[in-house]
């Protein structure tokens, strides 16, 4: 139990809690118009599914480079805010540059430069929510993640107009990507000033604990196929269901209500049940919903199902950062940036492997995936938190 925190303290924090999920909230919601926009970039420069999930690998590696740079050399040297402004600067006109590849090599060129700066966004945020937690004796982790929540469905809501009335998708990035630079001006002024932190320095490099990697393997199944609603689940729904273009954003739509509501109530629910329950088996009835609502190939039941997968899953990353971070022996924003390494490592594998499966099988088959994988990350959840706490007696 940390010591009583004075009232600057508390107002430091405070601001610091505010300036992060101001940053979340503005990755998401660029990157949930993006999303959107998959369809139609896609069709612009004439690119596979497979191709596509190249895209999300080049993605992938680049945003591992980004997550060590942050909690080995960066943000013990200028803490997470900085690091924080950094990749937001990084970030913000990517997607436009994205739109603007006039081929598949630029396509993949422009990848990179993104991925590496959610890299380096990621870890630094969620570090300094943990750190905040920590100090404060707050849940806030599921808030953050509410805040990553709410971003993409404002996107995706946001996209559902933009598609229909503005008719240029480079005014439209340059805008969003105007909004991450103001984003990035505002939380240089009012986050969390190095002094609140406590950096340690960065030990010589080792592998981290057993469950820290285990923890990690789970964030990266997660992420892994995490894709297939925010990547691929426009193009499922205009290919395969025949949905309107307007309404491809319907799934993350459905997702992100459900995420929402869990998150914001989280706080309470953990409070009240276990982390097992919330992260655990909520995950596994979820599962379940999932891959019953898609045997009906029933557009609205599908949307419907996909946002009580969304509450059900949407506490699953929180749970296992407050667990890993409950356990670790080492500095809070290297346990972080293992943790979001390993879960990025998804990215390497999981696009590639999703676009190959799409091509060759089905973008429905992915769907069915997506439920099996998180209700059996559900399964494995509750054998760890079960094996911590007999190790701990």
């Amino acid at each position: 139990m940390e010591k009583a925190i004075s009232t600057e303290e508390t107002k430091a924090y405070d601001r610091g809690v505010y300036a992060t999920l101001l940053g979340a909230f503005l990755v998401l919601f660029q990157i949930g118009i993006y999303f959107v926009y998959i369809p139609w970039n896609a069709e612009r420069l004439q690119i596979t599914e497979a191709e596509i999930g190249f895209g999300l690998l080049a993605f992938g590696l680049l945003n591992l480079v980004g997550n060590q740079t942050s909690g080995r050399i960066i943000v013990p040297k200028i803490g997470t805010k900085n690091s924080i402004v950094i990749g937001l600067l990084g970030i913000s006109y990517c997607p436009l540059l994205l739109i603007l590849s006039p081929n598949y090599f630029w396509f993949l060129v422009a990848s990179m430069p993104l991925g590496f700066f959610v890299g380096l966004f990621s870890p630094s945020s969620q570090s300094q929510i943990s750190m905040i937690e920590i100090k404060t004796s707050r849940v806030l982790t599921p808030l953050y993640h509410a805040a990553f929540s709410v971003g993409s469905l404002a996107g995706a809501f946001s996209a559902f107009f933009t598609i229909q009335y503005i008719d240029s998708p480079v005014l439209l990035f340059s805008i969003t990507g105007t909004a991450l630079l103001l984003g990035a001006i505002i939380i240089s002024r009012i986050g969390l000033n190095k002094s609140y932190e406590n950096l340690e320095k960065t030990p010589k490099f080792k592998l981290p604990k057993n469950s820290i990697l285990a923890f990690g393997i789970l964030m990266m199944l997660n992420y892994a196929t995490m894709g297939i609603i925010l990547d691929w689940s426009a193009l499922w729904l205009t290919k395969d269901l025949l949905v309107p273009l307007y309404l491809g954003g319907a799934i993350i739509f459905a997702f992100n209500i459900g995420e929402i509501t869990a998150r914001l109530i989280a706080s309470k629910m953990l409070k009240k049940y276990s982390e097992k329950l919330i992260g655990g088996y909520f995950s596994i009835v979820s599962g379940f919903v999932l891959f019953a609502s898609l045997m009906t190939n029933n557009f609205p039941i599908i949307v419907a199902g996909m946002l009580l997968f969304g509450f059900g899953t949407a506490n699953f990353i929180a749970v296992i950062y407050r667990q890993a971070i409950r356990i670790t022996d080492e500095p809070i924003n290297l346990t972080v940036a293992n943790l979001v390494t390993l879960g990025f490592s998804g990215f390497i594998f999981g696009p590639a492997l999703v676009g190959y499966l799409a091509e060759y099988l089905s973008l429905t088959f992915n769907m069915y995936l997506l439920s099996v994988v998180w209700g059996l990350n559900g399964v494995v959840l509750i054998m760890m938190i079960n094996r911590i706490k007999s190790n701990a007696q």
